[in-house]
């Protein structure tokens, strides 16, 4: 048996709840429609036979089934599913994307992770024709999206009974705890931004404006927990130091609510910042750090997290940072 949680899908905010009893998964949305699906464990294969399906939309039903026990048991490596309404394509992804003619659909763990599903705020990716353009340094780069607002992901994490989420930063709703927490000592060691509120806002408005920024809240169970300033690498300060992709994505981040503090939570956000990253941009190949060379308690974490890689140290103007790397594969094909 594992316990009901509920699931808010962000395209739809609809809160879906799954519960297992005795191999038995029980899905339903607000509206009472309902998803009965069998479930075996063989080996690293979960084998899922649909007894009853209400889901006439989309699938959304059986993405929070396939997430639901794929979470809860991260040994599950592939999946396959039988009689989920074959004749209906329009609107499924499990079947717009692998779906091979029969009436058995087949993924790996890291095939379903790479789809928007459940996580991200819009259900399937729409790639555009590339644009390209130059930044203040000379490198071409491809024009970035428009800067979004609201939550762009949100994901439950089993391992911490958590839902983590990724909200665009507010400069009047986030300004005081932002304050907070660039004035707490552990962290202006590292930001050195212990600011007054009037400087912090400023810094946040042209966080907000620039295209190659995505200033963001994580908020663990619906409370602000820290601050994640993720990056287009190809026009950022990073990029003369190696040798950048026009999707490498990197990020800065603090944990401002002490509660959240130790592995474990640590973990569960970087994994989660990664999947967002990874699912926000399908062209994105690698993740990047550079922390300061001296920040222990994050290289340490790269020794013991597995997916990361310290490639060397190099000199930033204004510090000795330490390069780090996540393939998009290394995390897919062992890290969620």
């Amino acid at each position: 048996m594992m316990k009901p949680i509920t699931y808010k899908p962000l395209h739809s905010g609809e809160a879906i709840t799954a519960e297992m009893i005795e191999g038995l998964c029980r899905v339903k949305n607000q509206h009472n429609a309902e998803l009965l699906v069998q479930a075996e464990a063989h080996g690293e294969l979960l084998k899922l036979n649909v007894m009853k399906n209400d889901s006439l939309l989309n699938d959304d039903l059986l993405l929070v089934a396939v997430e639901y026990v794929l979470g809860h048991s991260t040994e599950l490596k592939s999946v396959e599913i039988n009689n989920f309404n074959p004749d209906k394509k329009t609107g499924y992804l499990l079947q717009k994307h692998f779906a091979d003619g029969s009436d058995v659909i087949r993924f790996g763990r890291h095939q379903f992770f790479q789809l928007r599903g459940i996580w991200h705020k819009d259900r399937d990716y729409v790639l555009g024709i590339e644009t390209w353009t130059s930044s203040s340094a000379e490198r071409l780069h491809p024009v970035r999206p428009d800067i979004q607002t609201g939550t762009l992901y949100s994901k439950y994490v089993p391992q911490i009974e958590k839902t983590l989420s990724f909200r665009m930063i507010d400069p009047v709703r986030d300004l005081d705890i932002f304050h907070e927490w660039h004035n707490q000592p552990r962290v202006a060691d590292f930001w050195e931004l212990p600011l007054p509120k009037a400087d912090l806002k400023e810094y946040i408005l042209k966080g907000l404006k620039d295209p190659h920024t995505l200033p963001m809240i994580l908020e663990s169970n619906g409370v602000a927990t820290g601050y994640f300033e993720m990056y287009w690498c190809r026009e950022d300060r990073l990029a003369p130091y190696y040798e950048s992709e026009s999707f490498d994505r990197g990020f800065h981040f603090l944990i401002g609510d002490t509660d959240f503090l130790g592995f474990h939570n640590t973990d569960a956000a970087i994994k989660s910042l990664l999947h967002f990253l990874f699912i926000d941009e399908i062209r994105t190949r690698r993740v990047m750090a550079e922390p300061r060379s001296d920040n222990t308690k994050v290289l340490k974490y790269v020794e013991t997290s597995g997916g990361w890689k310290k490639l060397y140290e190099f000199d930033f103007p204004h510090k000795r940072a330490a390069l780090l790397e996540c393939k998009r594969e290394a995390f897919y094909m062992g890290h969620i």
